[in-house]
């Protein structure tokens, strides 16, 4: 994958069992504060809840039922899920990534954490990266 401009870190996702044990373990050990409410996102299957820990923002994923895609990582148990980039070129990105090689894992969805904007998930040397839309969706 290339370096291009308007690609800029977001976060990155970390699999839970539960998200308000997880939260209140991050704050009381490493002072990270709660960005976000609680989202339930069923496109995803988890609840998702944003974290700042001083420059860098945590986003914890718990699943929202059976077969969520956060369940394998949490056999092991918890981990780092993946890294997310945001770009306004979305589809050019997605594009690119898949030609120079990830594999598209999860097509693009609309989000509940972010307001609706598209995400996708690629892997790529056994890493998942989550491409988000910064564009706004349109108005219906």
């Amino acid at each position: 994958m290339n370096q291009h401009p308007g690609l800029t870190f977001h976060h990155v996702g970390v699999a839970v069992p539960q998200i308000e044990p997880a939260a209140d373990r991050f704050a009381k050990v490493f002072g990270a504060v709660t960005d976000s409410p609680v989202y339930h996102d069923p496109n995803q299957g988890v609840y998702i809840q944003f974290l700042k820990l001083g420059d860098a923002r945590i986003e914890l994923l718990a699943p929202a039922g059976q077969n969520s895609p956060v369940d394998a990582m949490l056999r092991r148990g918890v981990s780092v899920y993946h890294v997310c980039f945001e770009t306004a070129d979305f589809d050019a990105r997605l594009d690119e990534w898949v030609k120079s090689g990830a594999v598209l894992v999860s097509p693009p969805k609309p989000a509940v954490a972010f307001e609706n904007r598209r995400v996708a998930f690629v892997m790529c040397l056994g890493l998942i990266v989550e491409l988000v839309d910064a564009a706004r969706p349109s108005p219906p």
